[in-house]
Protein backbone atom coordinates (compact mmCIF):
# COMPACT_ATOMS: atom_id res chain seq x y z
CA UNK A 1 0.00 0.00 0.00
CA UNK A 2 1.32 3.46 -0.80
CA UNK A 3 2.30 6.13 1.97
CA UNK A 4 -0.39 8.24 2.89
CA UNK A 5 0.01 12.04 2.80
CA UNK A 6 -3.14 13.39 3.89
CA UNK A 7 -3.14 16.65 6.05
CA UNK A 8 -4.46 17.58 9.32
CA UNK A 9 -7.19 20.02 7.98
CA UNK A 10 -8.26 17.21 5.55
CA UNK A 11 -8.83 14.77 8.82
CA UNK A 12 -10.04 17.93 10.85
CA UNK A 13 -12.46 18.10 7.90
CA UNK A 14 -13.56 14.45 7.48
CA UNK A 15 -14.41 14.36 11.29
CA UNK A 16 -16.51 17.42 10.92
CA UNK A 17 -18.21 16.05 7.80
CA UNK A 18 -19.09 12.63 9.95
CA UNK A 19 -19.94 14.65 13.40
CA UNK A 20 -22.76 16.98 11.22
CA UNK A 21 -23.66 14.15 9.00
CA UNK A 22 -23.38 16.68 6.17
CA UNK A 23 -20.64 18.18 3.83
CA UNK A 24 -21.94 21.53 3.50
CA UNK A 25 -22.59 22.07 7.54
CA UNK A 26 -18.56 20.64 7.87
CA UNK A 27 -17.46 23.46 5.25
CA UNK A 28 -19.22 26.48 6.97
CA UNK A 29 -17.59 25.15 10.55
CA UNK A 30 -13.98 24.59 8.35
CA UNK A 31 -14.79 27.69 7.09
CA UNK A 32 -13.86 26.98 3.28
CA UNK A 33 -16.12 26.32 0.06
CA UNK A 34 -18.29 23.26 -0.30
CA UNK A 35 -16.80 22.30 -3.32
CA UNK A 36 -13.41 22.59 -1.74
CA UNK A 37 -14.58 20.34 1.39
CA UNK A 38 -15.97 18.15 -1.53
CA UNK A 39 -12.85 18.04 -3.50
CA UNK A 40 -10.72 17.08 -0.26
CA UNK A 41 -12.99 14.21 0.94
CA UNK A 42 -12.98 12.65 -2.36
CA UNK A 43 -8.65 13.20 -2.37
CA UNK A 44 -8.62 10.98 0.65
CA UNK A 45 -11.24 8.64 -0.20
CA UNK A 46 -8.49 8.12 -3.02
CA UNK A 47 -5.72 8.10 -0.92
CA UNK A 48 -7.47 5.76 1.06
CA UNK A 49 -8.62 3.18 -1.50
CA UNK A 50 -11.99 3.17 0.06
CA UNK A 51 -15.68 5.04 -0.06
CA UNK A 52 -15.63 7.18 3.28
CA UNK A 53 -19.32 7.84 3.62
CA UNK A 54 -22.69 7.09 2.22
CA UNK A 55 -25.02 9.77 0.84
CA UNK A 56 -28.75 9.42 1.96
CA UNK A 57 -31.57 11.43 1.83
CA UNK A 58 -30.61 12.82 5.33
CA UNK A 59 -27.13 13.93 5.09
CA UNK A 60 -24.23 11.42 4.89
CA UNK A 61 -23.08 8.84 6.68
CA UNK A 62 -19.56 7.18 7.28
CA UNK A 63 -18.74 3.37 5.60
CA UNK A 64 -16.87 0.68 7.77
CA UNK A 65 -13.73 2.26 6.11
CA UNK A 66 -15.49 5.92 7.15
CA UNK A 67 -15.91 4.49 11.03
CA UNK A 68 -12.08 3.14 10.95
CA UNK A 69 -11.02 6.37 9.29
CA UNK A 70 -12.79 8.62 11.72
CA UNK A 71 -10.93 6.81 15.17
CA UNK A 72 -7.59 7.17 13.35
CA UNK A 73 -8.76 10.35 12.81
CA UNK A 74 -9.69 11.73 15.87
CA UNK A 75 -6.29 10.17 17.77
CA UNK A 76 -3.92 11.89 15.07
CA UNK A 77 -6.32 15.13 16.11
CA UNK A 78 -6.10 14.79 20.05
CA UNK A 79 -2.11 14.51 19.55
CA UNK A 80 -1.81 17.31 17.52
CA UNK A 81 -4.16 19.43 20.16
CA UNK A 82 -2.08 18.44 22.74
CA UNK A 83 1.13 19.41 21.26
CA UNK A 84 -0.29 22.29 20.44
CA UNK A 85 -1.42 23.37 24.13
CA UNK A 86 1.63 22.33 25.05
CA UNK A 87 3.73 24.46 23.21
CA UNK A 88 1.06 27.54 23.94
CA UNK A 89 1.99 26.77 27.76
CA UNK A 90 5.74 26.46 27.02
CA UNK A 91 5.32 30.02 25.24
CA UNK A 92 3.18 31.59 28.20
CA UNK A 93 6.18 30.09 30.77
CA UNK A 94 5.02 26.41 31.88
CA UNK A 95 8.11 24.97 32.04
CA UNK A 96 6.88 21.49 33.21
CA UNK A 97 3.57 19.13 34.14
CA UNK A 98 2.96 16.89 36.98
CA UNK A 99 0.28 14.58 36.61
CA UNK A 100 -1.12 13.98 40.50
CA UNK A 101 -4.18 11.15 41.12
CA UNK A 102 -5.00 11.25 45.01
CA UNK A 103 -7.46 9.86 47.10
CA UNK A 104 -10.31 12.61 48.39
CA UNK A 105 -8.57 11.94 52.45
CA UNK A 106 -5.42 13.32 51.61
CA UNK A 107 -6.81 16.30 49.61
CA UNK A 108 -8.94 17.19 52.20
CA UNK A 109 -6.05 16.23 54.89
CA UNK A 110 -2.90 18.25 53.62
CA UNK A 111 -2.31 17.68 49.73
CA UNK A 112 -4.78 20.76 48.42
CA UNK A 113 -2.97 23.37 50.78
CA UNK A 114 0.72 21.65 49.70
CA UNK A 115 0.19 21.49 46.13
CA UNK A 116 -1.40 25.23 46.12
CA UNK A 117 1.81 26.66 47.97
CA UNK A 118 3.89 24.62 45.35
CA UNK A 119 1.98 26.00 42.36
CA UNK A 120 2.77 29.79 44.06
CA UNK A 121 6.43 29.16 44.12
CA UNK A 122 6.71 27.22 41.16
CA UNK A 123 3.96 28.91 38.46
CA UNK A 124 6.14 27.67 35.31
CA UNK A 125 5.03 23.85 36.39
CA UNK A 126 1.64 23.18 36.19
CA UNK A 127 -0.38 20.34 38.02
CA UNK A 128 -2.95 18.17 36.54
CA UNK A 129 -5.15 16.87 39.62
CA UNK A 130 -7.50 13.82 39.64
CA UNK A 131 -9.32 13.03 42.43
CA UNK A 132 -9.49 9.25 42.45
CA UNK A 133 -10.38 6.04 45.20
CA UNK A 134 -6.60 4.57 46.56
CA UNK A 135 -7.24 1.54 44.25
CA UNK A 136 -7.70 3.88 41.01
CA UNK A 137 -4.51 5.72 41.89
CA UNK A 138 -2.79 2.97 42.06
CA UNK A 139 -4.02 1.49 38.66
CA UNK A 140 -3.10 4.89 36.60
CA UNK A 141 0.42 4.61 38.15
CA UNK A 142 1.13 1.07 37.19
CA UNK A 143 0.01 2.15 33.84
CA UNK A 144 2.05 5.08 33.19
CA UNK A 145 -1.32 7.40 33.42
CA UNK A 146 -0.11 9.55 36.42
CA UNK A 147 3.12 10.76 37.72
CA UNK A 148 2.11 11.56 41.06
CA UNK A 149 -0.27 9.37 43.98
CA UNK A 150 -1.40 9.95 47.09
CA UNK A 151 -2.95 7.17 48.61
CA UNK A 152 -4.31 5.41 51.48
CA UNK A 153 -1.77 2.90 52.56
CA UNK A 154 -2.61 -0.75 52.72
CA UNK A 155 -3.12 -1.12 49.00
CA UNK A 156 -0.31 -3.35 47.33
CA UNK A 157 2.45 -1.02 45.96
CA UNK A 158 4.32 -3.31 43.91
CA UNK A 159 6.27 -1.48 40.81
CA UNK A 160 6.16 1.77 42.58
CA UNK A 161 8.32 3.93 44.97
CA UNK A 162 6.48 5.03 47.97
CA UNK A 163 7.42 7.81 50.80
CA UNK A 164 5.26 8.62 53.75
CA UNK A 165 3.55 11.81 53.31
CA UNK A 166 1.43 12.46 56.62
CA UNK A 167 -1.53 11.02 58.78
CA UNK A 168 -4.55 11.17 59.98
CA UNK A 169 -7.58 10.03 62.40
CA UNK A 170 -11.32 8.61 61.39
CA UNK A 171 -14.06 10.06 63.72
CA UNK A 172 -17.40 9.24 64.33
CA UNK A 173 -19.69 12.31 62.82
CA UNK A 174 -23.27 12.53 64.57
CA UNK A 175 -25.82 14.90 64.70
CA UNK A 176 -25.63 16.62 68.11
CA UNK A 177 -28.71 15.63 69.61
CA UNK A 178 -27.98 12.12 68.91
CA UNK A 179 -27.36 9.84 71.68
CA UNK A 180 -23.72 9.50 71.57
CA UNK A 181 -23.02 13.34 71.37
CA UNK A 182 -21.42 13.99 74.44
CA UNK A 183 -18.54 11.10 74.69
CA UNK A 184 -15.18 11.90 74.08
CA UNK A 185 -14.28 8.72 72.28
CA UNK A 186 -16.02 5.85 70.59
CA UNK A 187 -15.51 2.04 69.86
CA UNK A 188 -16.08 0.56 66.37
CA UNK A 189 -18.33 -1.84 68.14
CA UNK A 190 -20.66 0.94 69.93
CA UNK A 191 -21.33 1.79 66.96
CA UNK A 192 -21.44 -0.57 64.61
CA UNK A 193 -25.69 -1.15 64.64
CA UNK A 194 -26.18 2.03 63.75
CA UNK A 195 -27.64 3.77 60.27
CA UNK A 196 -24.61 4.76 58.80
CA UNK A 197 -23.78 7.46 55.86
CA UNK A 198 -20.94 5.68 53.49
CA UNK A 199 -18.97 6.78 50.54
CA UNK A 200 -18.96 5.03 47.46
CA UNK A 201 -17.38 1.31 47.89
CA UNK A 202 -14.30 2.22 46.16
CA UNK A 203 -13.08 4.19 49.08
CA UNK A 204 -10.22 3.33 51.44
CA UNK A 205 -12.93 4.13 54.30
CA UNK A 206 -15.79 2.13 53.25
CA UNK A 207 -13.26 -1.15 52.65
CA UNK A 208 -11.51 -0.49 55.84
CA UNK A 209 -14.93 0.03 58.04
CA UNK A 210 -16.56 -2.85 55.75
CA UNK A 211 -13.52 -5.53 56.72
CA UNK A 212 -13.89 -4.25 60.31
CA UNK A 213 -17.47 -4.91 60.26
CA UNK A 214 -16.80 -8.37 58.54
CA UNK A 215 -14.22 -9.29 61.31
CA UNK A 216 -17.05 -8.70 64.07
CA UNK A 217 -19.45 -11.11 61.85
CA UNK A 218 -21.67 -8.13 61.25
CA UNK A 219 -23.66 -6.49 58.25
CA UNK A 220 -22.91 -2.34 58.12
CA UNK A 221 -26.80 -0.93 57.75
CA UNK A 222 -26.17 1.26 55.45
CA UNK A 223 -28.94 3.49 54.80
CA UNK A 224 -27.01 6.60 52.48
CA UNK A 225 -24.42 5.99 50.02
CA UNK A 226 -22.49 9.01 48.61
CA UNK A 227 -19.33 10.14 46.74
CA UNK A 228 -17.95 12.99 48.50
CA UNK A 229 -17.33 13.98 52.33
CA UNK A 230 -19.37 17.22 51.64
CA UNK A 231 -22.79 15.58 50.86
CA UNK A 232 -21.79 12.90 53.75
CA UNK A 233 -21.86 15.79 55.83
CA UNK A 234 -24.96 17.22 55.06
CA UNK A 235 -26.37 14.08 54.87
CA UNK A 236 -25.75 13.34 58.23
CA UNK A 237 -27.21 16.92 59.49
CA UNK A 238 -29.92 16.24 57.93
CA UNK A 239 -30.35 12.79 60.27
CA UNK A 240 -30.37 10.07 57.85
CA UNK A 241 -27.67 8.40 60.01
CA UNK A 242 -23.62 8.68 61.39
CA UNK A 243 -20.77 8.89 59.30
CA UNK A 244 -16.48 7.90 59.78
CA UNK A 245 -14.79 9.91 58.13
CA UNK A 246 -11.08 11.99 58.49
CA UNK A 247 -11.70 14.34 62.06
CA UNK A 248 -8.78 16.71 61.90
CA UNK A 249 -9.60 17.30 57.94
CA UNK A 250 -13.17 17.76 58.41
CA UNK A 251 -13.59 19.63 61.18
CA UNK A 252 -14.70 23.41 59.91
CA UNK A 253 -16.99 22.12 57.90
CA UNK A 254 -18.66 19.37 60.32
CA UNK A 255 -18.80 22.66 63.17
CA UNK A 256 -20.28 24.32 60.34
CA UNK A 257 -22.81 21.99 59.90
CA UNK A 258 -23.35 21.10 63.61
CA UNK A 259 -21.73 17.67 63.47
CA UNK A 260 -20.24 16.55 66.79
CA UNK A 261 -17.11 14.54 65.67
CA UNK A 262 -15.69 11.69 68.24
CA UNK A 263 -12.48 10.30 68.11
CA UNK A 264 -12.71 6.50 66.74
CA UNK A 265 -11.24 4.47 70.03
CA UNK A 266 -9.40 1.91 67.68
CA UNK A 267 -5.62 1.15 66.52
CA UNK A 268 -6.95 0.82 62.93
CA UNK A 269 -8.33 4.36 62.82
CA UNK A 270 -4.91 5.91 62.80
CA UNK A 271 -4.20 6.02 58.80
CA UNK A 272 -1.16 6.78 57.27
CA UNK A 273 -1.49 8.25 53.83
CA UNK A 274 1.74 7.70 51.28
CA UNK A 275 3.27 9.56 48.25
CA UNK A 276 4.48 7.30 45.47
CA UNK A 277 6.00 6.89 41.73
CA UNK A 278 6.37 4.12 39.06
CA UNK A 279 9.42 2.61 40.14
CA UNK A 280 10.26 2.13 36.10
CA UNK A 281 10.00 5.89 35.18
CA UNK A 282 11.92 8.52 34.25
CA UNK A 283 12.08 11.48 36.64
CA UNK A 284 11.47 14.59 35.34
CA UNK A 285 12.54 18.00 37.00
CA UNK A 286 9.40 19.09 37.90
CA UNK A 287 8.30 15.68 39.33
CA UNK A 288 11.60 16.00 41.43
CA UNK A 289 10.92 19.44 42.45
CA UNK A 290 6.81 18.60 43.63
CA UNK A 291 8.72 15.86 45.62
CA UNK A 292 11.08 17.75 47.42
CA UNK A 293 8.32 20.25 48.37
CA UNK A 294 5.86 17.62 50.25
CA UNK A 295 8.56 15.19 51.47
CA UNK A 296 11.83 16.68 52.89
CA UNK A 297 13.47 13.67 53.07
CA UNK A 298 12.74 11.29 50.08
CA UNK A 299 15.83 9.40 51.61
CA UNK A 300 12.87 7.20 53.44
CA UNK A 301 10.88 5.77 50.22
CA UNK A 302 10.39 2.21 49.90
CA UNK A 303 9.96 0.11 47.22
Amino acid sequence: MKPMYHDLRTLRLFAAICHNGSVSKAAVQMNMAVSAASRRLRLLEEEVGAALVMRQAHGVEPTMAGHTTLRYAERVLRLSDGLSASMREFQEGVRGRVRVSASSSALVHRLANDLALFSKSNPDIRIDLEELPSVETITLLSRGQSDMGVFIRGVSTTGLITYPYTKDRLALAVRKDHRLSDLQSVTFAEIVDEDFVALEVSSAIYRLVSEKAREMVHLLKIRVQVRSFEVMCQMIHCGLGVGILPGDALRPMASALGLCLIPLDESWAMRHIDIGIPASADTSQSLQKLLQALIPTPETATK
